[in-house]
């Protein structure tokens, strides 16, 4: 497996995105992405207690376990700091057995699957315009432009229910899958990346060429990402 990843933080100020590169666990391999939730003063805490947490697994659990054991050390991270609202972040992970892939995810960050010039979204945006899509009560060129696109529905907090997102897919070889943060994937759009992962066969000059894309755009937010090919 190949992979490079980036996080360039945006205006704001501190970087509040966090990548947890692929490691294996016995025959899996895991990775992830999370991202602080803006308004919560220890977002960027939460993000990287939350990878922290996975990261230290020692053998493979089932992908509801894992998420609860980060729920119960965002509430136990509050109880250090008192600030048990200021600790929030979502989280997509991603674990790899063979070539079979299960995902869990709560939030806006995305993993995105890539293959032969198609793109196939392995998560779902639980936030308020992507109900309103779903509902049809808004069209996708009023959503861009709706005040409230970035009010999550979900997310892992302190002490708080998540609605927790799992499915399972395929992989064959030459498959890239990105692990973005919506700074990314707000400025870089599926379609776009498709195309390039089609023209670009090579890995490190699919990433070079994905780095100079993204160079060219005005971050409003911490942008991240994290590329897989599997060989």
């Amino acid at each position: 497996m190949k992979f490079r990843k980036l996080s360039i933080p945006g205006p704001k100020g501190e970087n509040q995105d966090a990548i947890l590169e692929p490691f294996k666990v016995g025959d899996n391999t895991w990775c992830g992405i999370a991202d602080g939730v803006g308004s919560a003063a220890l977002g960027g805490v939460a993000a990287r207690a939350v990878l922290d947490e996975v990261r230290g697994m020692t053998t493979s659990e089932p992908m509801s376990e894992v998420f609860a054991r980060v729920s119960e050390k965002l509430t136990a991270l509050a109880e250090q700091h008192d600030k048990a609202k200021s600790l929030s972040t979502t989280l997509s992970l991603l674990c790899i057995d063979g070539y079979k892939a299960h995902v869990g995810h709560v939030g806006d960050t995305r993993i995105t699957h890539y293959r032969d010039g198609g793109v196939m979204m392995r998560t779902k945006d639980q936030t308020e315009v992507q109900e309103l899509l779903d509902k049809k009560v808004l069209t996708k060129n009023q959503a861009r432009r709706y005040p409230r696109r970035n009010v999550l529905l979900s997310a892992m907090s302190a002490g708080r229910d998540y609605d927790l997102y799992e499915a399972t897919f395929s992989l064959e070889v030459g498959d890239r899958i990105l692990l973005t943060s919506d700074g990314f994937h707000s400025k870089l759009l599926r379609p776009k990346l498709a195309g390039l992962s089609a023209e670009t066969l090579d890995f490190d000059m699919f990433w070079h060429a994905l780095e100079d894309k993204l160079a060219g755009e005005s971050l409003d937010d911490d942008a991240s990402c994290l590329a897989i090919e599997v060989d």
